[in-house]
């Protein structure tokens, strides 16, 4: 190799931190604008079906209306009726109780294991050491062996 390509030339570990910068730069950047897009949509969804359930609704109530078939349901499927609505917000409550605890499980699993990252770095440190020391040890015996 050339003095030119030398000097041009980077060592690994400073081409793996630039990749990794510019890698969580473009994470970094994006996620924000994801996290907006997908709660935006979401939003959309919501008035989307509301909007699709009050309409009917309302397109019922002026059929029944307008043809003088208005029903009135019996106290028993009127108290039936409610019990399964109440049925259905009662699951979708625990449900959504669940995936909040689920993804506060998951955040807090995380967070350990991010406040965990400096332990584990100086355990890696060690354990490289280790093994560096016993390889320069062995390197150290054969030179000692080969001049005796």
């Amino acid at each position: 190799m050339n003095k030119k390509s030398l000097e041009s030339s980077i060592d690994d570990s400073e081409i793996i931190e630039k990749i990794s910068k510019k890698y969580f730069s473009e994470i970094e950047y994006y996620v924000p604008h994801l996290q907006q897009s997908l709660f935006d949509f979401q939003n959309e969804y919501y008035k989307t079906w509301k909007n699709f359930v009050n309409s009917n609704i309302s397109l019922y109530n002026n059929f029944g209306t307008q043809s003088g078939l208005n029903s009135i349901l019996s106290k028993p499927s009127q108290k039936l009726i409610e019990d399964i609505n109440n049925e259905i917000i009662q699951y979708r409550s625990m449900y959504h109780k669940i995936i909040i605890k689920s993804i506060e499980s998951g955040k807090e699993n995380v967070k350990v294991w991010n406040d965990n990252a400096k332990i584990i770095d100086e355990l890696n440190e060690k354990v490289i050491k280790f093994w560096s020391d016993m390889f320069s040890q062995k390197s150290a015996d054969k030179t000692t062996d080969k001049s005796i």
